[in-house]
């Protein structure tokens, strides 16, 4: 029995001269690794509809076992049969051959002679032959054919027909073939995870500060509202490698996936604060791109040369003006070319002051109210939620979330506040977006049967 050497030797052997190893996309029929182009890249189709893959001189190679054997000066037809494929540009066949003196496989290999004008075409026939009186061709001896390109159906898998005929009457008409198998080759498939890029960060402006600085920002005043990660645009296949290839037959990178030149807006209120994108996450260390202003505030652009790097979005608080604050409210990110990538991106908040409402009543023969009043120079929003007995539930009334004018004291009647389902009474806290030195709160119960009035001082209470 002779020796069998393995596909990597005879494709290192035979080709070495031709093309380093680190650039030939190489596809084995007798382990269907087929080849995956990413579809977000691929161009162009030409007039018939195909996409024309493996440029600038790297080749495609097929190999595979010729599973007939020849005998020593004997010869054989090889036909290659594509599907949602052509040939493009030349092709050339080698087989390898076994050493009969010794019994051991040979270091070179012979070259198959084209039968026919495949340029264009899905069909290649080749002449084998093997060398008289001193080697033959084992069944488990592999050929390899190399293309210059290929082209593509961008819509199909493309696949590949291997038959090996005893002359060129039978291989014409592929009739009595000596061997034969098939093996899919080469599609299109996604490569590129666009949603994955932005990676929304949330910032939170401090009452303390009447919302000029940050609770736990980067610094003070300055917090990112997303992570630009163009590495994670990259699908990867199990194991963590690239899936996918570009139509030069290059691993797909990021810089592939996403266009350097592009606009980027920022739409919210940008009206407070200073919006830029800075090369690094803590957005001062690095180079910082400003982002221009609409009129209205309302967004901001930036005439972006370097998208497909990483990058950050900033907010600076250090020039706010006096009686200035950070506009609260949700902010998204959108991209002038690779739309894919918008995104909603970081939310303002405000961090709050809470209150509690130890006892809160919906019965009818009461009537309680809640006086809110905001002391601060700026208007302040306020949210509540609820705890309840077992069996009981409550829902948030039409008062339940609202905002407080500056300045001025509000009234809320209970029954507003929240509705109780299986009861009437239960908790409340009140979350409200001002400093604590500007906000007093009192609940008032009145008994509508007795007249009976009871006041209690919420916040600030040295009950609490």
């Amino acid at each position: 029995m002779k020796y069998k050497k393995t596909k990597a030797m005879i494709a290192a052997a035979a080709f070495a001269a031709t093309a380093p190893m680190s650039v030939l996309a190489t596809i084995d029929m007798d382990s269907v690794t087929a080849l995956k182009y990413a579809s977000e890249i691929k161009g162009t189709a030409d007039a018939d509809g195909m996409i024309e893959v493996t440029k600038n001189g790297n080749d495609i190679n097929i190999t595979g076992s010729a599973d007939f054997s020849i005998a020593a000066g004997g010869s054989r037809y090889y036909r290659f049969d594509l599907t949602n494929a052509t040939f493009e540009g030349t092709a050339a066949l080698t087989q390898e051959e076994s050493v009969i003196a010794n019994g051991n496989d040979a270091t070179t290999s012979n070259t198959g002679v084209a039968q026919n004008a495949y340029d264009q075409t899905n069909m290649a026939i080749f002449l084998v032959s093997a060398d008289a009186n001193t080697n033959d061709i084992d069944l488990s001896d592999n050929w390899l054919l190399t293309l210059a390109k290929l082209n593509l159906d961008p819509s199909a898998t493309a696949s590949i027909k291997y038959a090996m005929y005893a002359d060129i009457a039978n291989a014409s008409a592929q009739t009595n073939a000596l061997a034969s198998k098939s093996a899919d080759i080469a599609s299109f498939v996604s490569g590129a995870n666009y949603a994955g890029v932005v990676e929304a960060a949330a910032a939170t402006a401090t009452v303390a500060s009447n919302f000029t600085q940050f609770n736990g920002g980067i610094t003070a005043t300055l917090d990112s509202l997303a992570l630009l990660d163009v590495s994670d645009v990259v699908l990867t296949a199990a194991g963590g490698a690239n899936a996918t290839l570009t139509i030069a037959g290059a691993t797909a990178a990021a810089s592939d996936f996403i266009t350097a030149s592009q606009t980027i807006t920022i739409t919210g209120d940008v009206s407070v604060g200073v919006f830029t994108t800075n090369t690094n996450a803590d957005c001062a260390s690095g180079t910082a791109k400003a982002c221009t202003a609409a009129a209205d505030n309302g967004s901001c652009t930036i005439a972006s040369t370097a998208t497909a790097a990483d990058q950050t979005v900033c907010v600076n608080l250090g020039a706010i003006a006096a009686g200035e604050a950070l506009a609260k409210g949700d902010y998204t990110i959108g991209f002038s070319v690779d739309t894919g990538m918008d995104a909603s991106i970081g939310s303002v908040s405000y961090d709050t002051t809470t209150v509690e409402i130890p006892y809160i009543t919906t019965y009818s023969g009461y009537n309680q109210r809640i006086f809110i009043d905001n002391r601060g120079t700026t208007s302040a929003g306020y949210t509540s939620t609820f705890t309840t007995e077992n069996g009981v539930t409550a829902a948030g009334g039409s008062a339940g979330t609202g905002t407080l004018a500056a300045g001025e004291m509000a009234v809320v009647k209970a029954s507003d506040l929240v509705t109780f389902t299986g009861g009437t009474r239960g908790t409340a806290t009140l979350e409200v977006e001002v400093q604590p030195a500007k906000l007093k709160v009192v609940t008032q119960i009145v008994d509508l049967g007795t007249g009976m009035t009871d006041t209690i001082l919420l916040y600030p209470s040295t009950q609490q």
